[in-house]
């Protein structure tokens, strides 16, 4: 009885994903149901905690900024004080499948100083988004 309905899931897993790509013009594969996200941590330059404000991410191929988008709900690009979302699985389309080049911009609200970071993000017909490239802590001056 088990055997057939793991059968079952795991042909609905399969077809889901192969009726999904085929809408997309990706090619078939069967992906994970995890929830990627892309985080990014801002620190000084002792590498305490610091807090960023004004943080605009744009992918550089299209030149359109890019607002994370939660699972589910609005979009909620703030996870802490000092961890920003970048993008999640949500946001997948709105990158390659082999990696768009994204420049992240945020200002330090202690000293109004502004930092630069470029990142590499893949998503498109990939199972889920990744970065490539790019830094997980962006250290202000």
């Amino acid at each position: 009885m088990y055997k057939y309905i793991i059968l079952f899931m795991i042909a609905s897993v399969l077809l889901g994903c192969k009726k999904h790509n085929q809408q997309t013009g990706c090619p078939s594969q069967a992906c994970t149901l995890n929830f990627a996200s892309l985080y990014v941590n801002f620190v000084d330059k002792d590498g305490q905690m610091a807090f960023g404000k004004d943080v605009k991410v744009v992918n550089l191929r299209t030149k359109q900024t890019i607002i994370a988008k939660g699972n589910p709900g609005p979009p909620s690009t703030t996870v802490g004080p000092h961890l920003y979302t970048i993008a999640t699985d949500n946001n997948k389309n709105e990158f390659s499948t082999e990696g768009d080049d994204v420049e992240l911009t945020v200002t330090n609200i202690q000293t109004g100083g502004t930092q630069t970071a470029l990142f590499k993000i893949s998503g498109g017909c990939n199972c889920h988004i990744a970065k490539v490239s790019g830094p997980g802590t962006i250290v202000f001056n």
